[in-house]
């Protein structure tokens, strides 16, 4: 288990609270957030750190406050693809959320960043206790399965360009950077294709100025052209987060 340490004020001020990005947690109401504040703790993420293994007990819920996370099922002869990505309009540990308290894929840190963590049993407690953050936690998952879905079905229909593209427009949603710290070997491994493919595709999409390699990552130079290049699934699954996007009137804090 990663440890839970508790939560520090933010950078800014030794005075200044913590503000929670999130936004699974920040559209919680007051009410119901506040009976989670005492058990949150900040967990910090690095790459390749695995949350949850595959057909394992989760012992916490991780709700993405910064990074990536990559949910991956892996095959003995093919190795692994992706089915989803978590940023932060998102948290790991569905399964806890769910009752069935095992976890269905392995979940790894493909970008650094930060997390608020809670002990799996406590949050089950407080969601008997409180009906209604259980009810709001499962929004989230119903997302989440038609991201799943959406990607299924892209994977399946949609050309290997366009599929490079819905990836990295999501990558740039949900760690808000127009720098993706990504290689040619992460990419291949996330959309399951060969390393070959993924350097062809994206040498075009520089050719036409919308990307630039550098070292160890990606800048986005055209999010438009970028948009252009890909299929309709990136749109479909920003609107399926809809419900969760933007930041309420009220911030909650550590």
């Amino acid at each position: 288990m990663f440890e839970l340490v508790p939560a520090t004020p933010s950078l800014s001020g030794s005075q200044s609270a913590y503000i929670v990005r999130n936004l699974i947690l920040a559209t919680l109401p007051e009410a119901d957030f506040a009976l989670l504040r005492p058990h949150l703790r900040r967990v910090s993420l690095r790459r390749n750190d695995i949350l949850h293994d595959a057909f394992r007990c989760p012992d916490a819920v991780y709700f993405v406050e910064s990074g990536l996370i990559s949910r991956v099922v892996r095959s003995p002869k093919d190795g692994a693809v992706e089915v989803a990505n978590v940023g932060r309009c998102g948290f790991i540990g569905v399964s806890v959320v769910l009752g069935t308290m095992i976890a269905i894929q392995r979940t790894v840190v493909l970008v650094p960043g930060q997390a608020l963590g809670i002990e799996a049993e406590t949050l089950r407690g407080l969601m008997v206790e409180r009906p209604s953050i259980k009810e709001h936690l499962l929004k989230y998952v119903q997302v989440l399965m038609a991201l799943k879905a959406q990607i299924a079905m892209c994977n399946a229909k949609h050309e290997l360009s366009e599929r490079l593209a819905r990836w990295l427009l999501l990558a740039h949603d949900m760690i808000e950077s127009d720098v993706l710290p990504v290689t040619h070997g992460l990419l291949a491994d996330a959309l399951g294709v060969r390393r070959p493919g993924v350097s062809v595709a994206l040498a075009q999409l520089e050719a036409q100025g919308i990307v630039a390699r550098t070292r160890g990552a990606l800048r986005i130079l055209d999010l438009d052209g970028l948009r252009r290049s890909g299929c309709e699934c990136h749109q479909v699954v920003r609107d399926r987060f809809r419900p969760f996007s933007g930041m309420p009137d009220h911030q909650h804090s550590l």
